[in-house]
């Protein structure tokens, strides 16, 4: 399992109706975040533009959430 180093034990609440999103490159790479996504991250926006979008990934996530995740976006759905 991969140790990102940016895990906290704080528990992050947010409404349903709140939308968090990111876009990527192919390769994983943050190049868009709206302020849902960075106000809930504990990161800055510039800490997160360019970086791997697993700087956000819990340890504990399983894969198999991410490799569903991966397979649809790679199918061109959103």
């Amino acid at each position: 399992m991969k140790n990102n180093g940016h895990v906290t034990t704080k528990e992050r609440d947010f409404p349903g109706t709140q939308r968090l999103i990111t876009t990527t490159d192919t390769k994983g790479t943050i190049t868009y975040c709206n302020d849902a996504f960075v106000s809930i991250s504990g990161f800055e926006r510039d800490q997160l533009l360019g970086s791997e979008h697993n700087i956000v990934r819990h340890p504990h996530m399983p894969e198999a959430v991410f490799a569903h995740m991966w397979s649809h976006l790679k199918a061109g759905k959103a």
